[in-house]
C-alpha cells in the first residue's frame, strides 16, 4: 500500500486540490440548501433524535405533526449514516452536511482516477478524467443547487462499480471485492443510480458474454452477485414489505408519462449553457466546454484510443445516454420501470461519466502524440501546463454556474423548529413531499393536518383515560369498551408498529392485531372485555430482522473469506519467495 500511494499521491493531492476549489461555496458560514438539502439535512437531525432518545432510527417520531415518518425505511442509507457520523463529531448538522458534499467531490475524483488508471495504464488521462468529472456542471446543480445527496454518494461508487466489473471480466478475480463492495455502497446511495448503472452493466456483460465461458470468472460472478444481493436485503427486504402493506404516495407522485416527457431535454441544450428560453436550472444541463473539446478531438486520436479496452463501449455508452436524456427518446412509450428515472436529464450523470472517460483518455493522447519529438523534461513542462490549464478553467468554469446563490446561515435550532407543512404544495421541511405518506393520509390530507396527536374512537365506544405520549410511544388506559370498538392511534401506517394490551388484573402482555384506517393511520379493533393498559411503539417486523441478520452474516462471512484468501496468497507467496532463495543459493553452491 505505501508503494502505492508514493506512485499516486501527487495525482490524489491535485484531485483533494481541485475539490477545494469545487467546495470554495461552503468556506462561509452559511449553506444553500437548494431543492432538497433542508429535507436532508433534517432527516439527519432526526435520526440523531432517534438514537439519543434511544428509539428505533428507521422512523421519525417527530415528523409528520408527530405522527411519524418513515425517512430510513423508504430511502437509502449511505448518505445519512455518513452526516449522521459527522454531526456527532462537529455537533452540527450543517457542518456534517458540507464535509459530506466533501468527501463527495474527493472520493469521486479518487474513484474515477482509479478506475481509468486501470484501463488505460495512464495516470496522466486517468488525473485529466477525474478533474472532468469533478467539474461538470451537472456536479455543481447536485452539490448546490439540488443538494441530492444520494446522486452525490453515487458519483463516488459508479467508477468503483465499472472498474471492479471491469477486472473481473479480465480475469481478475481476487479483484471481485471491488465489484461487490462498489456494487453494495452505490445500492445503499440511491435507487434510480442503481437502476441506471443496472442497464450499463448489463449491455457490458452482453458485449463480454463470451468471457463467461471461463469458469472461474463466471463462478465468481455469480457468487459477488449473490453476496451484493444479500448484503443489501436488509434495506431492500424492510422496504419491499412496507410497499407491499399499503400503497404510499411514493408510487404515485414519483412519476407520470407526461412529467417524464416534459422534463427530457432539448438536444441544444447539451452543447449550450445559455441560449433564450433556457431556464436558470437548464443552464446546468450542458456537457461542459472541456468535456466537449476533449471529445471534438476523438477523430484525431481514435485509431489509438480504441486500443484501449473498454474506450470503444464508454464512447458508445456516452452517446447512447446523450440520447436518452432528450426528447430524442419517446419516455411516453417507455417501460415503467426505466421511467422511474423521473427526469431524463439525470443521464447527465452518465454522460458526464462516460464523456470524461473519454476526454481525459483523448486529451492526454493528443498531447502525447503533439509532444512525441520532444525530450522528456519537456514532456513533463508540457503536461503541467495542461493540467494547470485545466484545472483552473474547468474549476472556476463550474463555479461560475453557481454565481448569485444565496447562503443563510442554519445550524441545529434551524431544525428542531416545530413543523409546518404546506397546505398547498404538500411539503414540509422535515417530511419532504409527504411521498413516503400512506395514500389514504393523502386523500384525507384535511384529516390528517387537523387530527390530534391523540387516540380516536372512530367506531363504538370506551373510556380512554391516562393517556400519554412521549417520544413516539404512546400509552393509555381502556375501560367500558362497547361492541365493535376501533381506536385509531395518531401514527401514520407502517408495519412495525407493535400494540401490547396488559389487562388490569393481570402482569400478561398480549399484542394486539395492527391494521390501517381509511384515513392512513394505524388501528386497533377492542373486545368488550379488555379493560387494562395499552402500550404502543414501533420495532422493526420479524421480516426486518431476518433480513437485517442474513445481511449482517454475509458481509462478515464474506470479509472472513476476503481475508483467508489474502492470507493463502501472501503464504504462496511467501513459500515460492522462499523456493526462489533455496535454488539460487544451490546454484551459488
Amino acid at each position: 500500500m505505501k508503494k502505492f500511494l508514493s506512485k499516486n499521491i501527487i495525482y490524489y493531492l491535485i484531485i483533494i486540490g481541485v475539490a477545494l476549489i469545487m467546495c470554495i461555496p461552503l468556506f462561509q458560514e452559511g449553506i444553500h440548501t437548494g431543492d432538497d438539502g433542508e429535507f436532508h439535512i433534517s432527516r439527519t437531525i432526526g435520526t440523531i433524535e432517534q438514537i439519543l432518545n434511544g428509539k428505533s432510527p428507521f422512523i421519525v417520531d417527530r415528523f409528520s405533526l408527530g405522527f411519524g415518518f418513515a425517512w430510513n425505511l423508504f430511502y437509502p442509507p449511505v448518505s445519512t449514516v455518513i452526516n449522521v457520523v459527522f454531526a456527532f463529531l462537529t455537533n452540527n448538522v450543517v457542518t456534517a452536511m458540507k464535509i459530506f458534499i466533501f468527501l463527495t467531490f474527493v472520493l469521486s475524483g479518487i474513484t474515477m482516477y482509479q478506475l481509468v488508471r486501470t484501463i488505460s495504464n495512464n495516470k496522466f488521462a486517468a488525473m485529466l478524467s477525474a478533474i472532468l468529472y469533478m467539474c461538470a456542471p451537472y456536479r455543481m446543480l447536485n452539490a448546490y443547487t439540488r443538494l441530492a445527496v444520494g446522486e452525490l454518494a453515487g458519483f463516488i461508487f459508479t467508477p468503483i462499480v465499472l472498474r471492479g466489473v471491469y477486472l473481473l471480466f479480465d480475469g481478475k478475480t481476487e479483484k471481485s471485492y471491488l465489484y461487490v463492495f462498489g456494487t453494495i455502497g452505490l445500492v445503499l446511495s440511491h435507487n434510480i443510480s442503481t437502476m441506471l448503472t443496472f442497464l450499463v452493466g448489463f449491455f457490458y456483460v452482453l458485449v463480454n458474454i463470451k468471457k463467461l465461458k471461463d469458469k472461474k470468472i463466471l463462478k465468481s460472478f455469480i457468487i459477488s452477485t449473490l453476496v451484493i444481493i444479500l448484503s443489501v436485503l436488509f434495506f431492500y427486504g424492510p422496504l419491499m414489505e412496507q410497499m407491499a402493506g399499503t400503497k404510499y404516495e411514493v408510487s404515485r407522485k414519483m412519476y407520470t408519462d407526461a412529467s417524464v416527457q416534459n422534463s427530457a431535454l432539448n438536444p441544444i441544450e447539451l452543447i449550450f449553457s445559455y441560449f433564450e428560453g433556457i431556464s436558470q436550472e437548464g443552464r446546468f444541463y450542458n456537457i461542459g466546454v472541456l468535456l466537449l473539446l476533449g471529445l471534438v478531438i476523438t477523430p484525431f486520436v481514435y485509431n489509438k484510443a480504441k486500443e484501449i479496452p473498454t474506450y470503444k463501449f464508454m464512447l458508445i455508452a456516452g452517446i447512447v445516454s446523450c440520447v436518452m436524456a432528450t426528447f430524442v427518446t419517446p419516455w411516453y412509450f417507455m417501460p415503467n420501470v426505466l421511467q422511474m428515472i423521473q427526469f431524463p436529464w439525470r443521464m447527465l450523470g452518465f454522460i458526464i461519466f462516460f464523456f470524461s472517460i473519454i476526454a481525459g483518455i483523448n486529451l492526454s493522447l493528443l498531447i502525447d502524440i503533439l509532444m512525441n519529438e520532444w525530450q522528456e523534461k519537456s514532456k513533463i513542462i508540457g503536461k503541467v501546463v495542461v493540467s494547470v490549464a485545466v484545472i483552473v478553467f474547468s474549476g472556476f468554469y463550474a463555479l461560475h454556474f453557481i454565481q448569485g446563490l444565496d447562503y443563510p446561515v442554519k445550524d441545529n435550532a434551524y431544525f428542531e423548529e416545530p413543523e409546518v407543512i404546506d397546505y398547498t404544495w404538500q411539503v414540509s421541511r422535515y417530511s419532504s413531499y409527504l411521498e413516503y405518506w400512506p395514500q389514504k393520509a393523502i386523500d384525507n390530507f384535511d384529516y390528517t393536518m387537523n387530527r390530534d396527536n391523540k387516540v380516536a374512537i372512530t367506531s363504538g365506544n370506551a373510556t380512554i383515560t391516562n393517556e400519554n405520549k412521549v417520544n413516539g410511544t404512546l400509552d393509555f388506559d381502556v375501560a367500558d369498551v362497547q361492541e365493535s370498538t376501533t381506536l385509531e392511534l395518531p401514527y401514520l401506517y407502517y408495519k412495525g408498529y407493535v400494540i401490547t394490551y396488559t389487562p388490569s388484573n393481570s402482569d400478561e402482555k398480549i399484542k394486539l392485531n395492527v391494521t390501517e384506517s381509511n384515513n392512513g393511520f394505524i388501528q386497533v379493533n377492542l373486545d368488550t372485555s379488555m379493560s387494562g393498559h395499552i402500550n404502543v411503539e414501533y420495532h422493526a417486523t420479524t421480516l426486518h430482522k431476518v433480513c437485517m441478520v442474513i445481511s449482517l452474516i454475509t458481509i462478515i462471512g464474506y470479509l472472513l473469506s476476503m481475508g483467508t484468501e489474502i492470507f493463502d496468497n501472501h503464504r504462496k507467496q511467501t513459500k515460492q519467495l522462499s523456493v526462489g532463495t533455496e535454488n539460487f543459493d544451490n546454484l551459488q553452491n
